[in-house]
């Protein structure tokens, strides 16, 4: 399973995989699971599985839509998220540009007091800018909390409400997509007295003591806790995180008994896709397709504990899966798929393949 040369003898059920799809979706899905693992997908007499002819236009006409998480999503998807055209232009100062505030963003997470000029220019954004540029509002909103509700019963309370970010028709790969650091904002938030705020007395006049689930405390999904926290502080590598992953999912306790690790899991995996070596315009969108499907399902994951379960945005953003820093990581290597392919566009990539 973990060797580069073995042959996988795939289950009949992939459902294992955690997600949970049939029908065209399920090569696709074992395709995703051998990428991860850097295992070469192969059929029981040991042949390769065929590929579509046209992988381009497979992307841009099959009937699954990436980034796309079901019942979640509106029928008018907003356009121009990363407030690149004409219509999403700031407002507020035309002379600035909003991949400038992405910059500045970036380099400052959290820590509004470090730049001034930003600060100025998101103050500003938040008093006069329209919602056309949703994502530059949104960001710019959250990248003040510190500075607007310190406490942390007020940020919480804030997040919870009009800061949720599940709220927004906007889904997590189109929010990677954009450019703007929303998740590593959101994982700035994410301090550890921040978390631990949700132990004290005080919290339980806002939000509910929430029971740790069973399916939380199982080695499994402590084995998922503690491979994140290891490549979060630089000592573990996204390949071995991945590997952890498949072989947890192909067990199946994960998914069932604690989604939120299981998200952790599913972007752990989309990391490696989206950081290994690629080298063909084949290969660059299977990695991307790949990544799509796993952030897909991990997105479906967390909706699902925010709505089925009740869980509000602010206790999601304490979450201690990480999967906000997890989020954050792959926005940063996102580009070098997207970026690429959308330089050669569609025709020259047809040629490469």
């Amino acid at each position: 399973f973990f060797g580069s040369s073995v042959a996988v003898a795939w289950p009949s059920n992939v459902e294992c995989l955690g997600l949970g799809h049939r029908g065209p979706r399920v090569m696709r899905s074992k395709l995703v699971l051998s990428a991860c693992c850097a295992v070469p997908a192969v059929a029981s007499d040991g042949d390769s599985l065929p590929l579509p002819e046209d992988p381009w236009a497979r992307l841009t006409s099959e009937e699954w839509q990436p980034g796309r998480v079901g019942a979640f999503n509106s029928t008018h998807p907003i356009k121009d998220l990363a407030c690149e055209g004409p219509q999403t232009r700031m407002v507020s100062d035309p002379s600035v540009a909003w991949v400038a505030v992405k910059e500045r963003m970036l380099q400052h997470l959290s820590r509004p007091l470090e730049d001034r000029w930003l600060l100025e220019v998101a103050m500003r954004v938040q008093r006069e800018e329209p919602d056309t540029c949703v994502l530059g509002v949104t960001a710019t909103s959250s990248w003040l909390l510190p500075l607007t509700m310190p406490k942390f019963r007020n940020m919480a309370r804030t997040l919870s409400g009009d800061q949720n970010l599940l709220v927004l028709n906007v889904t997590f790969f189109d929010t990677l997509t954009s450019g703007f650091p929303v998740f590593g904002i959101l994982d700035g938030l994410a301090t550890a007295e921040y978390r631990a705020w949700f132990s004290s007395d005080e919290s339980r006049e806002y939000f509910p003591l929430r029971e740790v689930q069973p399916g939380c405390e199982v080695p499994a999904a402590d084995a998922v806790r503690q491979s994140v926290d290891a490549l979060q502080e630089g000592r573990g590598s996204p390949r071995n995180s991945a590997l952890l992953s498949a072989a947890l999912f192909a067990g199946g306790d994960v998914i069932r008994g604690c989604p939120l690790a299981a998200a952790a899991a599913l972007i752990s995996m989309a990391i490696n896709r989206a950081e290994a070596k690629v080298g063909s315009a084949m290969a660059r969108e299977a990695a991307l397709r790949d990544v799509i499907e796993l952030v897909s399902r991990a997105e479906e994951l967390v909706r699902e504990v925010g709505n089925r379960d009740g869980v509000s945005f602010g206790e999601l953003v304490a979450t201690p899966w990480n999967i906000w820093w997890l989020l954050h990581r792959l926005q940063l290597a996102l580009p070098r798929l997207t970026l690429e392919m959308q330089r050669k566009g569609p025709d020259t990539a047809r040629q490469e393949l």
